[in-house]
């Protein structure tokens, strides 16, 4: 055992006030047989790197690298090296690894743990075809110059990563000798720092005037030139510049200068505008990066900060942001410029028409998943501006398979991700645009508008969701998949399988996303307050209420991916009055909540964030209200017709067999909750003196707004001899207007024609729509009897005044 070094002696305080790190391991379960039979590989010795590592093993609870392991009455090295070419530590690493498995044969108790650990000084991915260099690239193990350069250029940035261990026990339980192992954990090791670099900082850089003109000389784009040409009367080359042209408005130019500038910048922002920032399953795209996957993230969209957050969040989790697809409204001076030196690429919001560009766009989307570089787009296409996610636009998505198609080395895999806010700035915006305001063009003045508009956004929350490989989805969905497979520079062709798994994989994605929701205090108060009578509740009424949800959630969870808050109830009131959502006033006998009308529509935004985890919840409280006994069958047979609709419009992830199973379980939490009462496997509502019938019902009155959606369009099918599908749609739209401003209804997508669309595509899909030969649409006896169901749960008030809006628009009509 060697003791630390006088060197390190003189450098320890000097670099642990000059450099400041960021620390990340990765999560595991495993123990070892003491809390300190823990040793540490690294990549080579330095005096410089165990300063680093010592500070950022304490950071993390782990051992002191620089003091000795004690096993058997002997002292050994803490810290493990693979590059010592000089072996300046007496003994070859092989050596090394071979004295402690050798332990570990003859001491059956022993169970160390070897954790990797890996400094990164700087995160510079290099240049290809040695276009310039750096002095803050960690490529290689650096000499003492270079380290010297390295603290003082790069020390403040330093990102050490300490990497899942392995336990020597079971190496050593796999009978081969301790020579054949210490070779083996060798490879291993150096071929996991090698993956982890390439993870940290990704791939080198092809400069961006080079990939432009690679990509002019691939195949597909010459013939797409050829062809612009011919089609055009042009000389060719026109049509080459044009194709250039075209690559210069879509490439990116990602510059780790810029990220790591944004990196200081964005820390210092959102600790003033954001209270915090929840990230959930970071170790999830962690171990797929490690293991040489080409991840391709697909979040929601809400916001312009969307791009920002991710990425950031990204880069936290120590890995390479990804480049970002961006609509080219967002590339105008000088968002545009550092935009794109943060990694985004530019598309425009239809192809159509352009097969040149179209070209352009797919061969440079490939090329970036051949070189390895992670990719981010929004499937919805734009911002929601409901709340809802957008049924999604799947261009991207049939150009990443395509790209499967030529070849790709490195396995593609989506990952989901979950975005969410309790204060979106733009939300205003968006109401506005709903009831027919012309959208506001991005621009530099905009940009200074949204800075005015900083303030205390609460809390932010990310959720990465279950990763989705893609060739084995197509393996399980279209095992033949490779057979259109070609591992040349020309492009294949368009399978006729293609369309069909490209809207079944979008179908997928999304409901993943929706899987990963974060309940929070203002999409949880949204939730109550506008379920409850002109939007008004107790102080008291309201906390309880959301103290009852998060219950729900997290004895009955919509998914395993949801994030529920673990704050108190003084906590939330004390984060909701600091947000600024609601008016507070007092009655007398208590504080009142409430929303005027503005508050209202702004909440609905935030309500529908979540509405899909309560969705099944309201409508079995719905159907309790009824007021007679029932079975979880009979609820979950009435639940199981409305499912199918539910599940297109609000992206659910359950599959309809596990209904009954899942109504089982809340008829269980409800009785637990004392909303119902249970005799045998029948189940009652509480009595109307009772505090859980208030909670049921306001529970129920969440499902309102679809149901009457619902009722709607039946209503139409059953009133009407024959309607065409858009008179279908266009007739269900105006009655939801006329409904919305009767009843008090403000919530934007309430009339949304998209939603009705939807609706009537399920429906027909279900058999509910009968088509005549001249493609009318009737209903039928199924028909009729969904509808005098769902007549049931709504108040006698809103059927009327449905049945009377159908025969006022099938009049004038």
């Amino acid at each position: 055992m060697r003791t630390t070094s006088l060197i390190y002696k003189l450098l320890r305080l000097p670099v642990t006030w000059m450099t400041k790190v960021k620390a990340i391991a990765d999560a595991h379960d495993a123990v070892p047989s003491a809390p300190d039979h823990v040793v540490y590989v690294m990549r080579g010795p330095s005096a410089t790197d165990l300063v680093v590592a010592r500070k950022s093993a304490l950071e993390l609870g782990l051992p002191d690298p620089t003091e000795p392991l004690y096993l058997n009455g002997k002292y050994y090295d803490r810290v493990l090296y693979i590059e010592d070419p000089k072996h300046r530590l007496g003994q070859t690493p092989q050596e090394a690894f071979a004295e402690l498995m050798q332990l570990h044969q003859v001491h059956q108790s022993y169970n160390v743990h070897m954790h990797p650990l890996a400094l990164f000084w700087g995160r510079e991915p290099g240049r290809e075809h040695n276009e310039g260099r750096t002095m803050t690239a960690d490529i290689e193990v650096p000499g003492k110059f270079k380290k010297f350069w390295l603290v003082l250029f790069s020390g403040r940035n330093i990102l050490a990563r300490v990497s899942r261990p392995v336990s020597l026990r079971t190496m050593a339980d796999s009978h081969a000798s301790e020579h054949e192992l210490a070779h083996k954990l060798t490879r291993v090791a150096r071929t996991h720092f090698a993956r982890l670099r390439y993870a940290v900082a990704g791939p080198k850089l092809l400069g961006r005037e080079a990939m432009i003109q690679d990509l002019l000389e691939t195949p597909a784009i010459r013939a797409a030139i050829a062809e612009e040409a011919r089609a055009k009367k042009i000389p060719e080359s026109q049509a080459v510049k044009r194709a250039r042209s075209y690559l210069h408005e879509v490439a990116a130019d990602y510059r780790e200068g810029l990220v790591r500038f944004a990196d200081h910048f964005f820390t210092w922002l959102w600790t003033k505008i954001y209270n915090g920032i929840t990230v959930k399953n970071g170790e999830t795209i962690r171990k797929l990066a490690l293991d040489g996957h080409e991840i391709v993230y697909v979040p929601c969209h809400r916001s312009h900060m969307d791009y920002l957050l991710l990425s950031f969040v990204i880069y936290k989790e120590g890995l390479v942001p990804p480049h970002i697809a961006a609509g080219v409204n967002l590339n105008f001076f000088p968002v545009g410029n550092i935009f794109r030196r943060g990694g985004a690429f530019f598309l425009r919001r239809s192809f159509r028409g352009n097969k040149l560009y179209s070209t352009v766009f797919r061969e440079y989307l490939t090329r970036l998943f051949q070189k390895g570089y992670a990719v981010e787009y929004f499937m919805e296409g734009g911002r929601s501006r409901t709340g809802r996610l957008l049924q999604p636009k799947t261009g991207m998505l049939a150009m990443t398979l395509q790209s499967q198609l030529r070849g790709v080395t490195r396995p593609i895999t989506f990952v989901p991700v979950y975005l969410g806010y309790e204060h979106v700035m733009e939300v205003s915006t968006y109401h506005g645009e709903l009831k027919g305001a012309s959208k506001e063009k991005e621009s530099v003045f905009q940009v200074f508008g949204i800075l005015r508009k900083l303030r205390n956004f609460g809390h932010g929350f990310v959720t990465f969701g279950e990763p989705l490989r893609l060739s084995e989805y197509l393996d399980n969905a279209q095992p033949n998949w490779r057979d259109s497979v070609t591992h040349g520079a020309e492009e294949p062709a368009k399978p006729r399988w293609l369309t069909p798994m490209v809207n079944d994989l979008a179908d997928i994605l999304m409901r993943r996303i929706n899987d990963g929701a974060a309940l929070n205090s203002i999409n949880l108060t949204g939730l109550v307050l506008l379920s409850a009578e002109r939007n008004t509740l107790t102080r008291e009424e309201l906390l309880n209420q959301i103290q009852c949800y998060l219950t729900l959630q997290r004895e009955v969870p919509f998914s395993k991916d949801i994030q529920v808050p673990e704050w108190s109830i003084e906590t939330i009131w004390e984060h909701l009055q600091k947000m600024n959502k609601f008016e507070v006033s007092d009655n007398g006998s208590g504080s009142l909540v409430s929303l005027n009308q503005t508050q209202a529509i702004t909440l609905t935004y935030y309500r529908n964030n979540i509405l899909h985890m309560f969705i099944v919840p309201a409508l079995l409280a719905r159907y309790a209200r009824k007021g007679r006994e029932f079975t979880a069958p009979e609820a979950a047979d009435f639940i199981s017709k409305l499912y199918p609709m539910l599940e297109a419009e609000l992206f659910l992830n359950r599959h309809s067999k596990d209904i009954d199973l899942w109504v089982a379980a809340l008829c269980e939490e409800f009785v637990r909750q004392e909303w119902l009462t249970q005799e045998g496997e029948t189940f009652s509502l509480v009595k109307r003196s009772k505090l859980g019938y208030v909670q049921l019902t306001l529970l129920a009155n969440a499902a309102e707004e679809t149901l009457v959606r619902y009722a709607i369009v039946l209503e139409l099918l059953q009133q009407s001899s024959a309607l065409s599908r858009s008179e279908l749609e266009q007739h269900s739209e105006k009655i939801g207007a006329l409904i919305g401003a009767r009843h008090g209804i403000d919530a934007p997508e309430f009339y949304d024609k998209k939603v009705f669309a939807t609706l009537v595509s399920v429906l027909k899909a279900e058999k509910y729509i009968d088509i005549t030969d001249d493609g009318m649409y009737t209903s039928d006896e199924r028909t009729n009897t969904l509808s005098d169901e769902l007549d049931i749960l709504l108040g006698s008030q809103v059927q009327q005044t449905i049945r009377e809006s159908v025969q006022r628009i099938l009049a004038a009509n």
